[in-house]
């Protein structure tokens, strides 16, 4: 069984970090169960579940990936998880022969993901 890894983008990593601190922010200030704090939460639980199985999200057929996507990404094997609130977490899966590492590319609320997937409302 080959060992498994979660990374964070570069991108992704400050995203989580400003994340988490507005989170210590907002329980200093009494707000415990504020939408934040169940986004990091959410996210936390599923950093759990990709080491577990890192194909737990939902496959993207390359055929719904946009040209533009798969330049923001470099790949066009991506996978997503839904989170709380209509959020979004994007990832690909890389390895050799020893490790799978989950690479986190991004999280990003509904509206974002519909205009970086090319959706639109109908």
């Amino acid at each position: 069984m080959k060992e498994v890894w979660v990374q964070f983008s570069e991108e992704a990593n400050l995203e989580y970090t400003e994340l988490q601190k507005q989170v210590i922010q907002e329980q200093q200030e009494g707000k415990e169960n504020s939408f934040n704090a169940q986004l990091l939460k959410a996210i936390e639980r599923e950093k759990n579940n990709l080491k577990i199985n890192p194909q737990i999200g939902t496959h993207i057929p390359r055929k719904y990936i946009p040209p533009p996507a798969t330049e923001r990404y470099g790949t066009d094997r991506l996978w997503k998880i839904d989170l709380v609130g209509y959020w979004r977490l994007i990832y690909t899966i890389t390895g050799d022969e020893v490790k799978i590492i989950t690479f986190v590319l991004e999280f990003m609320d509904h509206k974002k993901y519909d205009k970086i997937f090319g959706y639109r409302k109908k």
